[in-house]
C-alpha cells in the first residue's frame, strides 16, 4: 500500500512539472508571428548637410525672421555633418566662457552659433564642416552649440588636440624650407620666443610652404596712430611670433604685387617678403613689407 501511495505521488508531481514547463513556454516565448507584427524602430540615416538645400534656407528663414527654431533643429538633427562650402566662420567679440561665431557666406551672414570647448578657436576660418550638438537658449535668443572634428580643431585651435600625432604640416614645412634660410631662421626663433639680439634688416621670405593668412585691419592709435594689417604665419600658429603686423603707408595701403592697395580679403593667403626690425619676447617688429598673391 505504501508503494502505491509513493507511485501516485510521484506521478502527480510529474504532471505538475510538465504543466509548468508548458505554461512557461506559452507565456514567455512568443511565436514567430508576434515579431512580424511589431514594427522595428530604426534610427534615421544621418546625411551630409549643404546650405544650398531649400529645406535649410526655409528653416533658417523661420529661425532668423520668425524666431521659430523647430524646423532648423529638425534639419540639423537629420544632418550629422554640415559642410560650409564657400562660407567662412568668423569669431565675434568673445565672452569669458563661450566663443560666439558667425558664418560669412556670399551675400549674407548667418549668426547664432557658439563653441564652448576648452581651447579657443584662433583661426575659425580654417574650419570646413561642423556638427550641431543642439539648441541652447541664452537670454531670449536660441543659439546653436557647435562641435568639430579633430582635424578641424587641430587647424583652428591654438594648441594641438591631446592624443593627436605631431603636426605633419609643420614637419613638411621644415623639410620644404631647408633652402629658404631666412624662413628657416624665423621658424627656429619662433619655436623659442625670447628677447635676443636682432639681425636688423634681415630679410625673411614667407614662401608657399608658409604663406601668411590675412586676419584683418587693426589700429594702434595710442602709440603711433597708425593703421596695421594683421596676418598669421600659417605654418606655425602656436607661436606668439606667428602674429605679423604690417604697417600701412600714409594712405592706408600696403604693397601687394607691387601695387598699393587696401583691398585684402580676410582669410586669403599671401606670400610675403619682410625685414626684421626687432625680436622681443612676445612679438617681432617688421618693416619694408611686400605681399604677393599665392
Amino acid at each position: 500500500m505504501q508503494n502505491i501511495f509513493h507511485l501516485r505521488t510521484k506521478r502527480l508531481l510529474l504532471s505538475f512539472a510538465s504543466l509548468g514547463v508548458l505554461l512557461f513556454f506559452s507565456v514567455f516565448i512568443p511565436d514567430s508571428g508576434s515579431f512580424a507584427e511589431e514594427p522595428l524602430t530604426q534610427k534615421p540615416i544621418s546625411r551630409i548637410g549643404d546650405f544650398a538645400e531649400k529645406e535649410f534656407q526655409e528653416a533658417w528663414r523661420k529661425y532668423s525672421k520668425e524666431k521659430d527654431a523647430r524646423p532648423l533643429k529638425e534639419w540639423f538633427k537629420q544632418h550629422g555633418t554640415v559642410h560650409i562650402g564657400e562660407c567662412k566662420f568668423k569669431s565675434l567679440p568673445e565672452s569669458e566662457d563661450i566663443q560666439y561665431l558667425s558664418l560669412d557666406c556670399p551675400g549674407k551672414k548667418l549668426n547664432g552659433f557658439f563653441y564652448s570647448g576648452e581651447e579657443r578657436l584662433r583661426s575659425p576660418e580654417r574650419i570646413d564642416s561642423f556638427r550641431v550638438k543642439g539648441p541652447v537658449k541664452l537670454g531670449k535668443t536660441v543659439y546653436w552649440e557647435l562641435e568639430f572634428s579633430a582635424d578641424n580643431l587641430k587647424a583652428a585651435s591654438s594648441k594641438s588636440i591631446p592624443g593627436e600625432k605631431s603636426n605633419q604640416e609643420t614637419k613638411l614645412v621644415d623639410k620644404a624650407s631647408t633652402v629658404n634660410f631666412g624662413l628657416q631662421y624665423f621658424l627656429s626663433i619662433a619655436k623659442h620666443p625670447i628677447d635676443r639680439p636682432t639681425p636688423k634688416g634681415k630679410e625673411i621670405f614667407f614662401d608657399s610652404s608658409c604663406p601668411l593668412l590675412y586676419l584683418g585691419k587693426d589700429a594702434d592709435f595710442y602709440w603711433d596712430k597708425s593703421l596695421y594689417y594683421s596676418f598669421q604665419a600659417s605654418c606655425l600658429p602656436d607661436s606668439p611670433y606667428s602674429w605679423i603686423r604690417i604697417k600701412a603707408d600714409l594712405s592706408g595701403n600696403v604693397l601687394v604685387d607691387n601695387q598699393p592697395t587696401e583691398e585684402l580679403q580676410e582669410g586669403a593667403r599671401y606670400l610675403a617678403k619682410l625685414k626684421l626690425e626687432s625680436v622681443e619676447k612676445d612679438k617681432i617688429v617688421w618693416s619694408d613689407a611686400e605681399l604677393f598673391h599665392e
